[in-house]
Parts: C-alpha cells; sequence; structure tokens
C-alpha cells in the first residue's frame, strides 16, 4: 500500500502542531469566513430588495444554482489535482441531445437513454484525462479541442430534428418540477450529490489520493500512487458531473437547443473558485463549492430584482472570478 502520509498534509482536516489563539482564529475565518459571507450579502440584499428574502425568491435562487452547482463537483476535483476542464458546457450538451434524440425517438426506453447520454459525457471527459496524462497536452487545449468537437457532435444530432428537441417524460418533470414532503428534487438531488462527493473525498483511496497528487504530484507518483489514472478520474467524473447537469438544464428548459450549456464551464469554474479551491491543486473543500455557486447565484439574483440588464450581469460574473483568482495567487503565494 502506497504511502502517502506526508503529501496528504494539504489535505482538509491535518494539522501538523496545536495552534495559537491567533492561529485558531485564522483557521476559524478561513472554514467559515464563506458562511459569513453569505450571511452578510443575504442580509445586505434583503435590506435593498425585500422581496429578495421571500421564501419564494430563496427556493428560486436554490434551483437556479443547482446545474451549475452539480457540475462544480466535477470541476473541483479536476481543479483538485491541478487541472481544469473547459468542455463540461459541451458535454452537457452532448448529454441532453444523445438522451433526449434516442428517448423521443423510440430508441430505448427514458431510463436507458439517460445512462447512453451520461456515458457520453464521461466520454468526453475520458478523453480529456487521456489526452491530458498520457499525451502531456496542456488541458486548456484539451479541453478547449473537445468543448468545440462535443459541441458540434451534439448540434449535429439536433440539425437531424431540425436544431430543437422537446423534454418529454415524467422522469424529467419529476426532476424540474416536482418534489418530495415540499422540496424540489433539484435541491434534493443536489444535496445528495454533495454528501457523496464529501464522502468519497475524505473517506476513500480515490479522495486522499487526489488531495495528494495536487500537493506534489511528482512525490506521489514515487510513492506508488497510480496518477495518470486518478487524474483521468477526475475528467471523467467532471464529465459525468456535466451530463447531470445537462439533464437538469434541459428538463428545466423542457427543451434542447444548440446553446443549452453555452458558456456555463465559466459560472463552474467561477463557483469553484469562490469556494476558495486552489488553481495550484491541492487544497480546498467540496462544499464549499456549493457555497461559492450560491453567492453567485444570490448576486445575479439579486441583480435581476434590481432590473439590470444580463449583459451587465454576466460582467460581474467576470470580474468576480477575475477577483477570486488574485485572491487566491495572494492568498496561496504568502502561505509557506
Amino acid at each position: 500500500m502506497p504511502r502517502v502520509d506526508r503529501l496528504e498534509a494539504r489535505s482538509p482536516g491535518r494539522t501538523s502542531s496545536t495552534p495559537g489563539r491567533g492561529e485558531r482564529l485564522r483557521l476559524a475565518v478561513g472554514e467559515y469566513g464563506i458562511v459569513i459571507v453569505i450571511i452578510a450579502l443575504g442580509a445586505f440584499c434583503g435590506l435593498t430588495a425585500p422581496r429578495f428574502l421571500l421564501m419564494e425568491n430563496i427556493v428560486t435562487i436554490f434551483k437556479q444554482i443547482s446545474v451549475v452547482a452539480i457540475m462544480a463537483i466535477g470541476m473541483f476535483m479536476v481543479i483538485l489535482v491541478g487541472g481544469i476542464d473547459l468542455s463540461v458546457g459541451s458535454s452537457a450538451l452532448l448529454s441532453a441531445v444523445v438522451t433526449m434524440f434516442l428517448a423521443n425517438h423510440g430508441y430505448l426506453p427514458a431510463p436507458i437513454a439517460i445512462v447512453v447520454g451520461l456515458a457520453g459525457a464521461v466520454a468526453v471527459g475520458v478523453i480529456n484525462g487521456l489526452l491530458v496524462e498520457i499525451a502531456g497536452i496542456s488541458p486548456i487545449i484539451v479541453t478547449l479541442g473537445t468543448m468545440i468537437a462535443a459541441r458540434g457532435l451534439a448540434q449535429t444530432i439536433l440539425w437531424i430534428d431540425n436544431a430543437w428537441l422537446w423534454v418529454r417524460g415524467p422522469i424529467f418533470t419529476f426532476v424540474a418540477e416536482k418534489g418530495v414532503l415540499h422540496v424540489p428534487s433539484l435541491i434534493l438531488l443536489t444535496v445528495v450529490l454533495y454528501l457523496l462527493s464529501a464522502l468519497v473525498l475524505r473517506k476513500t483511496s480515490f479522495g486522499r489520493y487526489l488531495y495528494a497528487i495536487g500537493g506534489n504530484a511528482r512525490a506521489s507518483a514515487l510513492s506508488g500512487v497510480p496518477v495518470a489514472r486518478l487524474k483521468a478520474g477526475a475528467y471523467a467524473v467532471s464529465g459525468l458531473c456535466a451530463g447531470i447537469g445537462g439533464l437538469i438544464l434541459a428538463a428545466r428548459l423542457s427543451a434542447v437547443s444548440p446553446e443549452v450549456g453555452n458558456n456555463i464551464q465559466f459560472d463552474v469554474i467561477l463557483a469553484v473558485v469562490l469556494g476558495g479551491a486552489s488553481l495550484s491543486g491541492g487544497e480546498g473543500r467540496i462544499e464549499k463549492s456549493f457555497f461559492g455557486a450560491l453567492i453567485a447565484g444570490m448576486i445575479l439574483n439579486y441583480l435581476t430584482i434590481k432590473g439590470i440588464p444580463g449583459p451587465y450581469q454576466t460582467a460581474v460574473n467576470g470580474f468576480l472570478l477575475l477577483a477570486a483568482v488574485v485572491v487566491d495567487r495572494l492568498t496561496r503565494g504568502r502561505t509557506p
């Protein structure tokens, strides 16, 4: 069994010595700072736009961020090992198109069509991982290429149906509109996926190795960790999460068009970075990616209530991403 004790030093929950009072305060701010930000942001938005704190609007925010939050699970794992995945939006479209094409034309029952659609998205992730790790190509170049290729393939299938596919079936209606015990299905699904991913990252060797690889890939390899295989696995998970997000997005829109998932990769990266994951790899907490998606969703919802046009909202997203990256660079730069 490979030894990764030293390599896991940057994993959550590990400390080398008993911290002093100042260190405990710093750690507490790092641990709960994002929750404080959410509370402060909610208070500000509620005071300046009372409609913001209505229960109906709060539920709407959680439903709106569900797709980005789910896709952020896979993106977090890719960033954790020092990679990036620009193809998630196209993987989402491909998953939705393949599923609806097979189900609508009666080629496969809806549940099996969903599996095939998700398999297509996972295949994109596997290709990303293999090209990055085996061919040694930059993840930005690889995922940019698969982003274009997967979207082109999906749009080709769409043109068979005149560039439009309706979403039909009770399973999609349940996910988009129904709930359990008055809790929307989208919110329940998001929570369950985060609980599972947190369990995997904290309690399995797969999760511990991802942190180790992000901290020091070379040392991990020398310790016997199958670095290439695990990195490819992270990209495959990213593809799976993108596929799930694409199906949810299609169900919410009740249709699949060529623009589904377009540029959503930037919202997903924003959620992960706002959640405190290091772009250098090896650091971060998966649940904070959800909080990052929530912060971005709260801001955009507030701007919508205030009547701010869409292009300005896009600009705000861009500035948020830039600010988060700068803060990440400055903060990690001071870390010994």
